[in-house]
């Protein structure tokens, strides 16, 4: 389809194969077929190609959802061979169980890195107004439920483990986008996308404890961005108790947080 150079639009026009709404075409294309990481290159070209469009819009949004859950997925996936590697049922997989924990642990420094450049960005630059996505992913939970069989010191083939991960990734960009919307619908609401990136760094910040990448420099980055965050979206949640109540909470759990490092 690429290489023909053209994409079809629902209404049945061609659209160019480079422009913004046929690069978002195929970020969803990507995202429903479990490709996550082209999906956020894809996306990130969508922002590039026409900054102020429609699909960049929902680009930004998207993207960010999708680093988001990349991340917490990588995590919940990396904590339950964690939590495995521990258990009695594990003795002759433990080392190789804990080895993976820590690649996912990586993968999702990695994911949650280059969502907080984003979030940068957004807090450098008040962008145009932020629009809501429309994704479409399957919900796998049988797929997810091996985790649990992981945490419990199962071994399991990696092609089931692959697809446990993509299920895991695909449920964390759910609730991401969810999050993001707020009380809203599928409309973004700065406040509610602001609290919940801030609330994601603060989950995200656990894989850099003893037990994970022991990276203490890394841990007191993601507490400070996470507070960064919370204040910001107080700033935007005027009038609005309870987004206020939850940018208090979260500013005080990472204050807290940093006074203990």
């Amino acid at each position: 389809m690429a290489a023909a150079g053209w994409l079809l639009a629902a209404c049945g026009e061609p659209i160019v194969a480079r422009s913004p709404e046929a690069l978002y075409a195929l970020a969803q294309q990507q995202i429903a077929n479990a490709s996550y990481s082209p999906a956020a290159d894809t996306l990130a070209r969508v922002v590039l190609a026409g900054p102020e469009s429609a699909p960049a819009r929902r680009a930004r949004v998207l993207r960010l959802a999708l680093l988001g859950g990349m991340a917490r997925g990588y995590q919940q996936v990396g904590e339950s061979y964690l939590a495995g590697s521990k258990s009695a049922g594990a003795a002759a997989y433990a080392s190789q169980m804990r080895t993976i924990a820590l690649d996912y642990f990586g993968r999702a420094r990695g994911s949650s890195l280059e969502m907080m450049d984003a979030l940068d960005r957004m807090l450098r630059e008040p962008a145009s107004p932020l629009s809501g996505a429309d994704i479409s992913l399957a919900a796998a939970a049988a797929e997810r439920a091996v985790l649990a069989q992981v945490r419990q010191g199962q071994w399991v083939e990696d092609a089931i483990r692959l697809r446990a991960e993509r299920a895991e990734v695909g449920e964390q960009v759910r609730e991401m986008l969810a999050g993001f919307a707020g009380t809203g619908g599928k409309e973004v609401d700065p406040a509610a996308l602001y609290l919940a990136a801030a609330r994601e760094l603060l989950t995200l910040s656990g894989i850099f404890g003893p037990e994970g990448l022991r990276e203490p420099r890394s841990l007191r980055l993601y507490h400070e961005r996470a507070l960064q965050l919370a204040e910001r979206a107080g700033e935007l949640a005027a009038g609005r108790p309870p987004l206020l109540e939850e940018s208090a909470r979260l500013q005080a759990l990472c204050r807290d947080a940093l006074k203990k490092q």
